[in-house]
């Protein structure tokens, strides 16, 4: 009976669908630091982006929405947990300068874990601020805010239903 049960098995395992889940990476970049590239993996790989291989760091990594999905500014809390590289990341955060006006460039990869050379979504953030805990890192993010005098209006895609798919 046991054999016939083995048996069973051996044919169900080899038969089930392959299981597909999302990988999330971050690219943190800023012209005063050396590039970090992190996943939410816990051993190191890589992952292609326009044909260029990108060795990626594992990193606990917890992205939020903090505000209204309908708010065209969007605004991001990023929790990094970098336990062995902490102090590394907050070496070369150091190095970037107080008076620069350049923010932190982040940009949001996510892959299927089937195929690491096309990121099924992408977004482009800027830090906000960074702040530290022990291990961890937090970060306020939000999407470029390219018009510098605001009007005070707040659009939303319930307003411009075309501006859904620049987002």
């Amino acid at each position: 009976m046991s054999l016939d049960l083995e048996a069973r098995l051996r044919v169900f395992l080899a038969s089930a669908p392959a299981t597909y889940h999302p990988i999330a990476t971050l690219e943190i970049s800023h012209s005063a630091i050396a590039t970090w590239d992190l996943w939410r993996e816990p051993y190191a790989g890589s992952t292609f982006v326009s044909g260029v291989e990108r060795v990626m760091t594992p990193a606990n990594i917890e992205i939020k929405l903090a505000g209204s999905p309908g708010h065209l500014d969007q605004k991001f809390d990023i929790r990094l947990g970098l336990v062995d590289a902490m102090d590394l990341f907050r070496g070369e955060l150091d190095l970037i300068p107080i008076d620069t006006a350049e923010k932190i460039r982040i940009i949001y990869r996510e892959f299927l874990s089937d195929d690491l050379t096309d990121p099924q979504a992408t977004a482009v953030l800027q830090a906000e601020s960074v702040s530290f805990a022990k291990g961890a890192a937090s970060i306020s993010a939000v999407t470029p805010r390219l018009n510098i005098s605001r009007t005070g209006e707040l659009y939303a895609p319930k307003e411009i239903p075309m501006l859904r798919g620049f987002l």
